[in-house]
């Protein structure tokens, strides 16, 4: 065992040292509390800045109204109106040289942009804005939103219905949702555990599809470079399988724990961060329990031993980067499908008979179980009978794996098949 011990060391301590392990353990959690809490804190810290904006109403009916609605939903920090609008009295028969000077103040960035309001406007709800940059959708949404919202009113009040009536009867109504687990009903948002659940799937679904091919590639280097004639001296194959297998794999565990520990701080003090610096935010962010984060951990060890003695294997057969990418993807396959069974299949409908058959298959439990497990539809038996599929299944492909890695190592020029593993199976 000790030498296990040692092979272990060497493959978690090169690879924890570098500066790509350092960067991409820090980037991922960084990234998410920079995009986060950088919309909260530039709406908090940065005012709008006022607008400029001239109206040539041919209808001479919604000036006015267009401009109290905006006056009064649209201020900034210091209750000061954020949209300046001046009216633009125009002869029809000037409109094109009146729109003509308009663009050029546009132009020249003396105005933000200006509007055009038809006479038909009612009748053909159409409206036109110019403006120097067409793409900042909040800005168009916000003045095509405010217009329509006066023409509706003035629709309103000339049919002899009350608009205030009218908004009060058709206003939406919205679900406030609240999970219900053990501890009791706690008020929770659905988007964000539905996201947070998400993110946690993805981790997994990340470091099973990249991990196991460090294991691939790990063992083609090895081979390649002939170091595994000189360790295969004094180890046996197993040992350096079981090595490398679990030295590669604690470094994925050690990426993994920095980023639950981000997550599970996010969780737990997220909602405070929000309230201090997004006053008024309505963003309700749930808290996880312990045993969602150790069933995270314990799924992810089950999927990455179960992929990494695939890949070890596929790395025994190959001889070159190039070798291994016909022989990978019946593997990465089975990862990218569980992730979409997950979106279109489990997400949907967790406990459903298609659901839980899929969840209990070795090769899809990582990501659809612990997915049915965050949302808290996976009864225990069925979580412990996973469990002990994965294991056994993972018990078989290491046999089986032991069995190529004893043979493939030692082969080289000459790329592998399947029909030369399946011998090596029966007569390693």
């Amino acid at each position: 065992m000790n030498k296990v011990f040692v092979l272990i060391k060497r493959e978690y301590l090169i690879r924890v040292k570098t500066k790509g392990f350092i960067f991409g353990t820090l980037f991922l959690p960084l990234s998410i509390l920079l995009i986060g809490l950088i919309p909260i804190l530039l709406g908090h810290f940065a005012g709008e800045s006022q607008k400029n904006i001239a109206v040539i109403d041919l209808s001479r009916r919604v000036f006015s109204r267009f401009e109290a609605f905006l006056n009064e939903t649209k201020t900034n920090s210091e209750g000061q109106p954020v949209y300046r609008l001046e009216q633009i009295e125009t002869d029809p028969n000037r409109l094109e040289e009146q729109k003509g000077s308009l663009n050029k103040q546009v132009e020249a960035g003396e105005r933000d942009a200006f509007l055009l309001i038809p006479e038909d406007v009612f009748e053909n709800n159409r409206f036109e804005l110019y403006a120097k940059n067409v793409s900042n959708f909040d800005f168009n949404a916000t003045l095509e939103n405010a217009v329509s919202n006066v023409i509706s009113v003035m629709r309103l009040n000339e049919s002899g219905l009350d608009p205030t009536l009218i908004d009060r009867l058709s206003q939406r109504v919205r679900a406030k949702t609240f999970k219900v687990d053990e501890a009791g009903a706690r008020e929770e948002s659905s988007m964000m555990s539905f996201w947070i659940s998400y993110l946690m799937v993805f981790l997994i679904y990340f470091i099973l599809l990249f991990y196991g091919q460090f294991v691939m590639r790990g063992v083609i280097e090895d081979k390649i470079s002939r170091v595994m004639e000189v360790v295969l001296s004094s180890v046996k194959p197993y040992q350096l399988m079981a090595g490398k297998i679990i030295g590669i794999g604690s470094v994925g565990l050690t990426q993994l724990l920095i980023w639950i520990g981000c997550l599970f701080f996010v969780s737990s003090y997220g909602a405070v961060l929000v309230g201090r610096f997004g006053a008024g935010t309505d963003i309700s962010i749930p808290s996880l329990s312990i045993w969602i984060f150790l069933a995270f951990i314990l799924f992810f060890l089950l999927g990455y031993f179960l992929y990494a003695a695939l890949y070890a294997a596929m790395g025994s057969m190959a001889n070159s980067e190039s070798d291994v990418q016909n022989l990978q993807w019946p593997v990465v396959s089975m990862i990218v499908l569980s992730f979409f069974l997950m979106l279109f299949v489990v997400v949907r409908d967790p406990t459903s008979t298609l659901s839980v058959i899929l969840s209990l298959i070795p090769f899809f439990s990582p990501i659809l179980m612990f997915t049915r497990i965050s949302v808290n539809s996976a009864p225990l038996m069925q979580v412990i009978l996973s469990i002990v599929l994965s294991i056994i299944t993972i018990m078989g492909l290491i046999w089986i794996t032991g069995r190529i890695f004893r043979v493939g190592i030692l082969m080289y020029g000459k790329r592998a098949n399947l029909k030369e593993a399946i011998k090596w199976i029966k007569y390693s």
